[in-house]
């Protein structure tokens, strides 16, 4: 039967880059629906055409590419040096500071710790709109809303690249990754699954035709080009409104390990193949029911 979702929440409205959260209320989690949209054998993933629908109305709230690099020549002077280079369209800077928690379990106890890692500098635009992140062995640039078209913040993926590159020789790169997280608002207050989306929880006939908070959390690997895009889906906590409203993300998560000397040539191509593999999990998540809320523009 159908699958109807009706006032649920999820702690946590942007689900976590590794792994996903369960919500307060104990919802379990299930393995993504086997619609036919699904069915895609990984070697499938990059071989048919990508049709790039562009929206009037996206719902991505967030979107970032992450450079991991090795090998750096670090010290307090990149921050600075690179802020004077970006500072005409990024002026506001500000300082996170990263804490990583360890856990050792031995025989008899566990012991547990906080290391304090490299800060990273977070460089604004006045806009507040975008901001371009740097760490050792790190740059990260994110776009927020109102999100543009893609052609317009990829420019700043590889100005960033180029700039840490010049000040701070990375011997390589170890990992990129490209995550866009999407906010749907459907205005119902109780949402037919299965009209909008074609990647929802599976329940068994007993359990009945609707459900409360849920989190699907998937991984499909890309054999030839070693690319894995993990797909996040959950319900979140609807907008403040009069009338009903459900609201869900839907995290979409391209990574690749590399170990490759920086080039920029190179970074393209991981870039693009990266965005069309997450326009496809994106377009293959949802059904022309919702593609209409969004408004093409074709």
């Amino acid at each position: 039967g159908p699958r109807l979702v009706a006032n649920g929440t999820l702690v946590d409205q942007r689900p976590a880059m590794e792994e996903g959260t369960l919500s307060n209320s104990g919802t379990r989690r299930h393995a993504m629906n086997s619609s036919p949209a699904n069915k895609r054998s990984a070697s499938n993933v990059t071989q048919r055409p990508i049709h790039a629908r562009r929206y009037r109305k996206p719902p991505v709230i967030e979107a970032l590419y992450e450079i991991y690099f090795s090998g750096s020549s670090w010290d307090d002077t990149v921050p600075g040096a690179f802020y004077e280079r970006v500072k005409e369209d990024y002026p506001k800077k500000q300082q996170k500071r990263i804490q990583e928690t360890e856990i050792k379990m031995e025989l008899e106890h566990a012991m547990a710790g906080v290391r304090l890692l490299f800060p990273w500098m977070q460089f604004v635009s006045d806009e507040k709109h975008r901001m371009i992140q740097v760490a050792r062995d790190l740059v990260v640039v994110n776009q927020l809303t109102p999100y543009p078209h893609f052609e317009e913040w990829e420019r700043e993926i590889y100005r960033a690249f180029r700039i840490y590159t010049e000040l701070a020789e990375p011997k390589t790169i170890s990992r990129l990754g490209m995550r866009y997280i999407n906010r749907v608002v459907i205005p119902q207050g109780t949402v037919r699954m299965e009209d909008y989306f074609t990647i929802y929880p599976s329940l068994p006939k007993r359990c009945g035709e609707s459900h409360g908070s849920f989190l699907v959390r998937v991984e499909v690997p890309e054999e030839d080009s070693g690319h894995r895009v993990v797909i996040t889906f959950g319900n979140a906590p609807p907008p403040p409104a009069e009338r009903p409203a459900q609201a869900f993300v839907l995290d979409l998560y391209d990574i690749v390990l590399v170990d490759e000397p920086p080039d920029e040539e190179r970074l393209r191509a991981r870039v693009h193949q990266a965005h069309d593999n997450l326009v496809m999990a994106f377009e293959d998540s949802i059904t022309d029911c919702l593609r209409a809320l969004f408004e093409p523009e074709d």
